[in-house]
């Protein structure tokens, strides 16, 4: 029996907005971006690629609007997700408060925050931070990092990898910081690192996909790839 469930071509998929690098909109390229093109082209997928926030692509599967969408929670019983497909090591990085502590993640009420897109959500933080006014996400990281650079925020909660790029790609001499007075904890959530999946409308796509990224990962090339996109 084939593994392969083919498309009605071409697919309409939907990734993130400014993750690089794992999603880089403005390339059309990143981490995710080339694990999932691979995984696509094994199986003889074409497909239009789409990039948009983390609530409208959650939205957009949901309605029908896409048929893919790459780096999603499996949140919604009506849709099929992957396997794990990418997972990020979050952190909250700060201006070596002396007092700084992260037993939990209420110490986190202590300070002003900014946050990705959903992070509450993702972070099972809806309830405690629902009515923190000092608390921000963004649907775009650089401005993220950006605020917090810039001192909008104390504390930043972040992927290290996903900062790291940023500081590397932001302009020198525009932004003022220095990294060996910052501290960095990894935050003590459940689902830290927190991992992402690819959501599905149809269960055969859904399953081939899956047998694709079993094969990427069996082969090596999924951890070269993790590994070598900068």
């Amino acid at each position: 029996m084939s593994h392969v469930a083919f498309a009605n071509e071409p697919l309409t998929v939907a990734f993130g907005q400014s993750r690089p690098p794992y999603v880089n909109e403005s390339s059309q390229s990143g981490i995710s971006v080339e694990l999932f093109d691979t995984i696509a082209k094994t199986l003889n997928w074409q497909y239009h690629p789409i990039f948009v926030s983390n609530k409208r692509m959650v939205r957009l599967l949901a309605k029908g609007k896409v048929d893919i969408a790459v780096e999603v929670q499996n949140s919604d019983k009506h849709m099929y997700y992957s396997m794990p497909f990418i997972s990020y090591s979050n952190y909250a990085i700060h201006n070596r408060h002396s007092e700084f502590k992260l037993s939990s993640m209420s110490e986190l009420l202590k300070y002003s925050v900014c946050a990705w897109q959903n992070a509450a959500e993702h972070l099972v933080l809806d309830k405690a931070f629902k009515d923190k006014e000092d608390y921000n996400e963004y649907s775009k990281q650089q401005e993220q990092v950006i605020d917090w650079l810039s001192g909008q925020c104390e504390v930043i909660l972040i992927d290290d990898t996903l900062l790291n790029w940023h500081l590397a790609h932001l302009k020198e001499g525009r932004y003022q910081y220095s990294p060996e007075n910052w501290g960095k904890a990894l935050l003590p959530a459940v689902n830290n690192p927190l991992w992402f999946y690819v959501g599905f409308r149809n269960e055969a796509l859904r399953s081939s996909f899956n047998f694709g990224l079993q094969q990427l990962k069996a082969s090596g090339r999924y951890e070269q790839l993790r590994l070598q996109i900068k």
